[in-house]
């Protein structure tokens, strides 16, 4: 990922998708220019089976034959992404038979790197080059009210006597937001939610 400088500022391999999309949001918004930054692919995204599923967007990516004909395509000074792309090719000396889409590979730029590239460091070398443009949004919120493992509400005291809350009224994540666990969360929850309302009513 490079900036409107043609400059890498994250490790787009510190983690899966779900362990660093909001870091790198937040990134994007409040720190890099224009609060835009562009993913640099080659073809050989293509070659990822069932890669569209990781594509969260509806704009198609900037195409080009050539490093400094996708630089004038999305606007970043050409000698920079020149310089850019050519630095993390020469760090990417791993075995990239090693690469794995789905799981964080190991697959790790050399030490001179910065910011360093943790996982799926491969050489981008096979044209057409892909600029897919990149912005922060929200998705959906993190705040709700705080519960405990009994599902009961908790105020700045303890839990509220025969307040229960489950699902997205409660605080859903923190810090991270694994994939595919709210629906589960909220049926675990709502369970001990009801549970234990039935409780309280039974000991009134």
């Amino acid at each position: 990922m490079v900036d409107q400088h043609g400059h890498r500022f994250f490790d787009e391999g510190g983690g899966l998708m779900h362990e660093t999309w909001e870091r790198l949001a937040r990134d994007i918004h409040f720190a890099r220019p224009k609060r835009m930054a562009y993913a640099i692919l080659d073809s050989r995204l293509f070659e990822i089976d069932g890669y569209e599923r990781a594509i969260r967007s509806e704009v198609p990516p900037y195409r080009a034959q050539s490093i400094e004909e996708l630089a004038a395509r999305i606007g970043v000074p050409a000698a920079n992404l020149r310089g850019t792309v050519d630095a993390f090719n020469a760090a990417a000396t791993g075995d990239p038979s090693r690469f794995d889409a789905s799981r964080c590979d190991g697959l790790a730029a050399s030490g001179e790197l910065q910011p360093p590239k943790s996982n799926w460091a491969r050489a981008i070398g096979k044209p057409p080059y892909l600029a897919y443009p990149l912005v922060g949004a929200i998705a959906y919120t993190f705040g709700g009210l705080a519960t405990n493992a009994r599902a009961e509400v908790l105020d700045e005291q303890g839990p509220m006597p025969g307040l229960y809350a489950a699902g997205e009224t409660t605080g859903h994540f923190y810090r991270t937001a694994p994939n595919a666990v709210a629906v589960l969360r909220a049926l675990v929850f709502g369970k001990i939610a009801g549970r234990e309302a039935i409780g309280f009513l039974h000991r009134r």
